[in-house]
């Protein structure tokens, strides 16, 4: 099980180890696991995951266009803290599991930035390739 307090985007000094070694265990956190017949479980698939990390991505490319990044990041952090009630939703629907909603409320919660915005996608798509990496093992 992950110390997700190790996810930690809004410092001005980044552990060393966050895109690698953090985002590594936090791709093995949203591994789906084996159901009780041994089948992985229909959860946090790659399409799913990847709907999350446009909408970040789409995010941190409105506000890196402004002139006033700051300004920017302003208009957009409600919608940005929104994503976590659309995971919340994708839970409730079957989408993502527990351990998926976990992860990345804390990598919106790390979130109080432009800056902190850029860290969050760069970490989650980190987390998504070493995700992918696994997957074809």
């Amino acid at each position: 099980m992950m110390d997700l307090n190790r996810i930690k985007l809004n410092t001005e000094q980044l552990p060393v180890d966050i895109f690698s070694t953090v985002a590594q265990e936090a791709a093995e956190h949203i591994q789906p696991q084996p159901n009780e017949r041994g089948r992985t479980a229909d959860t946090n698939k790659s399409t799913q995951l990847r709907k999350f990390y446009d909408e970040l991505a789409m995010w941190h490319d409105k506000v890196f266009q402004a002139a006033d990044r700051a300004g920017e990041y302003q208009k957009a952090a409600p919608f940005i803290q929104m994503l976590k009630a659309k995971a919340a939703y994708a839970q409730g629907r079957g989408h993502v599991d527990k351990h998926f909603v976990e992860m990345f409320n804390r990598i919106i919660g790390e979130i109080n930035s432009a800056d902190s915005l850029k860290n969050a996608k760069l970490f989650f798509e980190a987390v998504l390739g070493f995700r992918k990496a696994h997957e074809a093992k």
